[in-house]
C-alpha cells in the first residue's frame, strides 16, 4: 500500500514538473512574441509617418513642378496652395491666442 502511494505520489510529480517546464517555456515564448510585437509596431508607425511624408512631398513636387498646366492641374494646385495658406492661417492664429 505503502509502494502505491509512492508510486502515485511520484507520477503526479513528474506531471507536475512537465506542467511547470510546459508553463515556463509558454511564458519565454510570449515575452519573445511581446518584444517582436513593441518592434512591428515601431516599424509600422515609422512606415506610416514616411508615407505620409512622402505623400505630402510627391503633393508639392505635383503643384511646383507642372511644366504645361492644364485647368484641372491649374486647379488641384490652387487647392493645394489654399489648404496651405489656410494651415498657415491656422497657426498664426493659435499663436495669436
Amino acid at each position: 500500500m505503502a509502494t502505491d502511494l509512492h508510486e502515485t505520489l511520484q507520477r503526479v510529480a513528474r506531471k507536475a514538473q512537465g506542467l511547470t517546464d510546459r508553463y515556463n517555456a509558454l511564458i519565454s515564448e510570449k515575452r519573445a512574441a511581446d518584444v517582436r510585437i513593441a518592434e512591428l509596431m515601431a516599424t509600422v508607425e515609422a512606415l506610416r509617418k514616411q508615407v505620409e511624408s512622402l505623400t505630402r512631398q510627391n503633393e508639392y513636387l505635383t503643384v511646383v513642378t507642372t511644366a504645361i498646366p492644364s485647368r484641372s492641374d491649374v486647379e488641384r494646385s490652387r487647392a493645394v496652395i489654399s489648404r496651405l495658406v489656410r494651415e498657415i492661417d491656422k497657426c498664426i492664429s493659435d499663436l495669436s491666442d
